[in-house]
């Protein structure tokens, strides 16, 4: 009973998020925002918008748990990371979701470029594995992914990203990667107020909307909300900021499956001043 009930969990968080086709929105401030993320240009950008990570221009790392319904089979780890060039910022991560009979790998790295103030582009390559326990083997795949961030104004920014460009098979099987297209936008009617709205669209899924609020109401401290649909969840999260850390704490809540609670850890270093 304990066996058909972990399968029936594993269909039915795989079909809401299509984490099966190797795709899951990562990151503890995204996720307290309901992972509405594509315009977000912190290191985690990586995983959401690849031309977004061309606005870091510090050397940032970052590491992320999540337990998706307070379950350990559903479980989600991931690592982030981004180095800042003369020309461009060089990004890596990887993502892993499940067990040990279960288990979905994503991993690469990617180039971000700032072309102007306006416009900023990323492209990246990524090694995607599913691996099933016994004696069902694995799968490995390449997928390419690319986005850009368009900063309007001070106050608004405009992104778009595509993930799996070309619909990767899971080889040798007739199943593909997942295929995502999201495309959002963020308004700052003020320096401690961020306001985010995003729609996702998955080929083999509904359109989901999503919308979500950050609010920092001392310099450290940041406040967050966020909702989203397809399906409904709701989503609250904290973050604070010291000597170089982001500590970032969260939680997504469905209303038939219950919390999914989240952590994560980014570290910016201090660039060396020239004498």
């Amino acid at each position: 009973m304990k066996q058909l009930l972990l399968l029936l969990l594993l269909f039915t968080h795989s079909a809401f998020h299509a984490f099966s086709q190797g795709w899951n929105p990562v990151g503890a401030r995204s996720a307290s925002l309901a992972n509405t993320s594509v315009c977000l240009d912190d290191v985690w950008a990586y995983h959401h918008n690849p031309g977004a990570a061309a606005s870091i221009k510090n050397l940032s790392i970052g590491a992320y748990y999540e337990s998706r319904f307070l379950t350990r089979e559903l479980q989600t780890q991931a690592l982030a990371a981004a180095i800042p060039l003369k020309v461009g910022v060089i990004t890596v991560g990887a993502q892993f979701f499940g067990y040990e009979q279960f288990r979905n790998t994503r991993a690469g790295a990617g180039y971000s470029l700032k072309f102007t103030d306006f416009l900023q582009v990323g492209v990246q390559g990524n090694i995607q594995t599913l691996r099933l326990g016994g004696n069902y083997g694995s799968t490995t795949s390449g997928t390419i992914e690319a986005g850009l961030l368009a900063k309007v104004s001070e106050k608004w920014s405009i992104g778009f990203s595509v993930m799996n460009i070309g619909r990767q098979q899971i080889n040798p099987l007739t199943d593909r990667f997942a295929t995502v297209l999201r495309a959002g936008c963020s308004y700052k009617p003020s320096k401690k107020v961020s306001i985010y709205a995003e729609v996702e669209k998955q080929v083999m899924t509904k359109i989901s909307f999503r919308g979500a609020l950050e609010y920092q109401p001392t310099k450290p401290f940041f406040i967050r909300l966020g909702a989203q649909s397809a399906p409904v969840e709701f989503a609250l999260g904290f973050g604070y900021q010291v000597a170089g850390f982001s500590i970032d704490l969260g939680s997504k809540y469905h209303q038939t499956l219950g919390w999914t609670p989240n952590f994560g850890l980014n570290y910016q270093f201090k660039k060396h001043e020239k004498d």
